[in-house]
């Protein structure tokens, strides 16, 4: 459980990848993926800090 928490902020930063890159291939860019992708690269980027500062 303590690997998966440390590890949560980088999943979430790849699937953040994954909302920009997939509609780019797919020619179908809207803002509300690219919004979700952005929220979600961000979230996980202070996820990522704030875990691994609480968990040694």
């Amino acid at each position: 459980m303590k690997s998966f928490l440390k590890n949560s902020g980088i999943l979430l930063i790849l699937i953040g990848a994954l909302f920009l890159i997939i509609p780019f291939f797919l020619h179908f860019q809207t803002n509300t993926s690219l919004f979700l992708g952005w929220i979600m690269i961000i979230v996980g980027f202070i996820l990522f800090i704030v875990i691994n500062k609480k968990i040694p």
